[in-house]
């Protein structure tokens, strides 16, 4: 009866480990409880139960960021892949000793993750996001990435289920011993090693006019040819007004000291066939005002399928010569954009090296990762989001930032504007569009950012070879098992004929009696 206790306490914690409120601990118990749970019910009963609170708790933590047919499909997902971990534990680890029958679930679920991260969805909303937080334990990402301290987050429910069954002892020495060693080395690092000892560069985060860009919102015309006619009052009522709007508050920026401006993703859309006047118009900007000026605009294409936009990030030295046109290398829950070639680029200039990508690219690691290799010092990360899925997209550009020893200026068009340093210390937000004045149109980020990055283990060394190390050590441990078993089969096989044999009566030796 306990058990099924457990499985209710951790069903209701698991919707607050994914997507929306995140809540820190509740990341860390909620894999206790299950594992308990699944350790102590008999299988055929833990795994669809373990199915109906991943697909349950999937669905609350989505709910309201896709549509329903999509939110569906992720609840499903969410319910098929939620038991992998538990069910590998239960099949290996009681044919384990020691340290080796604690590893089994953090592989497993390190490995889910890494499997997954490389899907349409990206890393979005994996455990390691809820704890971007903790800056002590964050700056281990720096060392072996997001995978680390997820696995550290499973390997302690494992360890915290042998005490649970009072066979702790090593592991929990072992596993106290590094989570010790991390923590205490990750708050070494900060206090030593502050990013606020660098020099730093004012930098400039424009999100698109709220009223002008809910106005476009609410009235965007169905993809397509459209008139001559169509095309002109589309861009008068709408289009012109946010680009005006942009380049007012750009040029702004730039006399009060700012010398780098980003605009967010989407911030401007354009008919393809105006591209050329409006790169024109931004060049002139950042000429004039002698600033590096990077917008971010969708060419409208004339067609009705996919792609019917193209989603770029295009910048400007102070001399107005173009620096890179970056088109987005995702394409999330049907953008409707055709996909980048995923090469980040990369620009020195007297505040660093500077790289950028766009949104929904800066949840794929190995992408981001050629940041890192390249000693960017600031990544440039325009955004656009809608409500539910804002927190988690920021925390996967933190996470990011630390991994690859990059600042982080992530301006965000219906979302929360960010810019974090590389140990992940927020330098500035700007939360306003959901929470804040409905009425307040203008959301600007202006921070002071350090223009010295960090070379990371991470980025230079390891990569992702964890995820790698998971697979192949669940492999291991299967294999081992299996070996195991059928040696002793084999050996029950050889005792049964031995045993068998016995049953025979020896022959008895013929005596003669007197003789």
């Amino acid at each position: 009866m306990m058990s099924w206790l457990w499985l209710a306490v951790a069903a209701g914690l698991l919707p607050f480990t994914l997507l929306q409120t995140t809540i820190p601990l509740a990341a860390w118990l909620a894999p206790v409880l299950l594992l308990r749970f699944s350790r102590t019910v008999r299988i055929r009963w833990a795994v669809p139960a373990l199915v109906v609170v991943g697909a349950a708790a999937t669905y609350v933590s989505f709910r309201g960021a896709l549509p329903a047919d999509q939110m569906l499909v992720a609840a499903a997902g969410g319910g098929l892949l939620t038991p992998v971990p538990y069910l590998a534990d239960r099949l290996l680890n009681r044919r384990l000793t020691g340290i080796a029958r604690t590893l089994v679930f953090p592989m497993a679920d390190t490995a889910v993750g890494f499997l997954f991260g490389a899907g349409e969805f990206g890393t979005m909303g994996h455990v390691a996001g809820t704890q971007v937080g903790n800056l002590p334990l964050l700056q281990f990402a720096a060392v072996g990435g997001q995978w680390a301290i997820g696995f550290l987050i499973a390997w302690g429910a494992a360890v915290a289920n042998e005490v649970w069954d009072r066979r702790a002892g090593r592991a929990l020495l072992v596993y106290g011993g590094v989570l010790g060693a991390v923590l205490l080395a990750g708050g070494a690092r900060l206090a030593l090693d502050p990013p606020s000892s660098s020099p730093s560069v004012r930098i400039t985060g424009l999100a698109p006019n709220r009223a002008a860009s809910d106005a476009f919102v609410a009235a965007r015309p169905a993809p397509g040819a459209r008139t001559a006619a169509e095309r002109g009052e589309i861009r008068e009522r709408y289009l012109t007004p946010l680009l005006d709007d942009l380049v007012d508050r750009t040029r702004r920026a730039a006399r009060d000291g700012t010398r780098i401006v980003v605009w967010a993703e989407a911030s401007a859309y354009e008919f393809v066939e105006d591209k050329d006047a409006v790169v024109e118009r931004a060049r002139a900007v950042a000429r004039e005002e002698g600033i590096y000026l990077q917008i971010g605009v969708v060419w409208l294409l004339p067609s009705t399928q996919s792609p019917f936009v193209e989603i770029r990030a295009i910048m400007f030295e102070p001399d107005g010569s173009t620096v890179w046109d970056y088109l987005k290398t995702t394409t999330p829950l049907g953008d409707g954009n055709a996909p980048g070639p995923g090469v980040v680029p990369t620009v020195d200039t007297p505040y660093g090296r500077l790289a950028t990508v766009i949104c929904f690219d800066a949840g794929l690691p190995d992408l981001v990762r050629q940041a890192g290799r390249a000693g960017v010092d600031i990544l440039l990360v325009p955004s656009s989001d809608w409500a539910q899925v804002t927190d988690a997209l920021t925390q996967q550009a933190v996470l990011r930032a630390v991994e690859n020893g990059v600042s982080v200026v992530r301006p965000a068009r219906q979302g929360t504007s960010t810019a974090v340093d590389h140990q992940g210390r927020v330098l500035g937000q700007d939360t306003g569009w959901f929470s804040g004045d409905p009425a307040a149109t203008d959301h600007t980020l202006t921070v002071a950012v350090p223009v010295d990055g960090a070379t990371t283990p991470y980025a230079r060394l390891f990569g992702d070879v964890l995820g790698w190390l998971s697979i192949a050590g669940l492999l291991a441990a299967a294999v081992a098992v299996f070996l195991a078993r059928r040696s002793r089969g084999s050996a029950a096989a050889a005792g049964a004929t031995t045993r068998a044999g016995d049953d025979v009566a020896p022959p008895v030796p013929t005596t003669v009696a007197n003789g």
